[in-house]
């Protein structure tokens, strides 16, 4: 069971390894994943929402010659990716 102690909730999130590009104006585009020392290959993406100092991405990543969705948070002011926690 979780308990919360605050007013609101949160997602547990992990952080992972991505590469990425960055354009001149500061245009984000996720390339690759590593989940679990397994590098996936990201096929698509779209922006779902953006906030000052973070972005989140909904992306579909190759997995054994099939698309699957995952959902990326790039946090601008630490330099981090995460994803939500896998259980």
């Amino acid at each position: 069971m979780k308990i919360s102690y605050t007013s609101f909730d949160y997602k547990a999130c992990d952080t992972v390894p991505v590469i990425a590009s960055f354009d001149a104006e500061g245009h984000i585009k996720p390339l690759y994943v590593r989940i679990q020392d397994t590098p996936y290959k990201i096929d698509s993406y779209w922006i779902k929402s953006q906030y000052a100092n973070s972005t989140e991405f909904f992306c579909k990543v190759i997995n054994r010659d099939k698309l699957t969705p995952l959902s990326l948070t790039y946090h601008a002011e630490e330099g981090v990716w995460t994803m939500p926690v896998i259980e």
